[in-house]
């Protein structure tokens, strides 16, 4: 990721913790950024921007990461992503409201989730080519925004209800998996 597209992401994240989607402007995150001309004309660039640096960062965070099962490195990238979001929960959950009122911006974003959902998957060392690995992916991905849900209403700093939930949505997908692949 280029540092002045890190930088838009940060300063838009900061930005979000204290302004709503509607108030705040690109102008705002240009100038703090010291930024004249970029191709990001629009606040729907800035969000796969946003995507893109949650998805730099989580390869950052677990570049240690043990090699264990599948369904154990799923909890830990995943979990790693909820503790990014959980870093600027203010501002995510800022743009959650804002997809939630214009779902045609969560559809153009999808693709971008997914690329996100691929990247999870890599890290985790989980198997997604194929017929079957097309499958997994969309699974995986109705599991992250699962447990989305539940990080939202989890205001504890350690995520434990997150972690729960996460790890029963697992093994849901893990029996799905078993009966359907």
């Amino acid at each position: 990721m280029i540092d002045y597209e890190k930088k838009i992401a940060q300063q838009t994240l900061n930005i979000l913790k204290k302004k709503s989607w509607n108030t705040f402007s690109l102008e705002q995150v240009f100038k703090n950024v010291k930024l004249k001309k970029t191709y990001i004309k629009t606040k729907f660039d800035v969000l796969k921007l946003i995507s893109k640096y949650v998805d730099n960062l989580l390869i950052d965070k677990t570049k240690s990461l043990e090699k264990s099962s599948s369904k154990d490195m799923l909890f830990e990238v995943l979990m790693a992503r909820f503790d990014i979001l959980e870093e600027n929960r203010k501002a995510f959950i800022e743009i959650y409201k804002i997809l939630k009122k214009k779902p045609q911006q969560f559809i153009k974003l999808l693709p971008t989730f997914l690329e996100s959902m691929i990247i999870t998957a890599e890290l985790s060392k989980y198997k997604v080519n194929g017929l079957k690995g097309t499958i997994r992916l969309k699974g995986l991905m109705l599991v992250y925004f699962i447990t989305f849900f539940q990080w939202m209403e989890d205001k504890d700093s350690s995520l434990e209800k997150t972690m729960t939930a996460l790890d029963k949505n697992l093994d849901q997908a893990e029996k799905l998996s078993k009966i359907f692949l």
